[in-house]
């Protein structure tokens, strides 16, 4: 029998459990629509390289369409007078919005 307890699946669905397989940016419910469902992704709310990366509470649910939609975040951080560093995960993804909702 073969375990997927840290396979990416595995990983991803705690994630979407967490957040009620709701993107945190936009809303899309994927418990509404097997059609949305199938769209919930996994987005890292730090860059590569940081220390808290990888950790769960810094990645979060987000739809296809959200996780693509500001690809040069992080890239654009600095230009933007952003910081990631002494935010918590909800200071993150409310930084974070505007840029991918707009």
């Amino acid at each position: 029998m073969t375990r997927y307890d840290d396979s990416l699946r595995g990983y991803s669905f705690k994630i979407h459990q967490r957040d009620n397989f709701t993107c945190r940016y936009c809303g899309a419910d994927g418990r509404k629509s097997f059609d949305t469902w199938l769209t919930l992704s996994s987005d890292h709310l730090l860059p590569k390289g940081h220390p808290d990366r990888n950790n769960p509470d810094f990645i979060v649910t987000a739809c296809l369409f959200c996780n693509a939609a500001d690809n040069r975040y992080f890239d654009q951080v600095e230009k933007r007078g952003l910081k990631l560093d002494n935010l918590t995960p909800t200071e993150l993804i409310a930084q974070k919005t505007p840029y991918v909702l707009n």
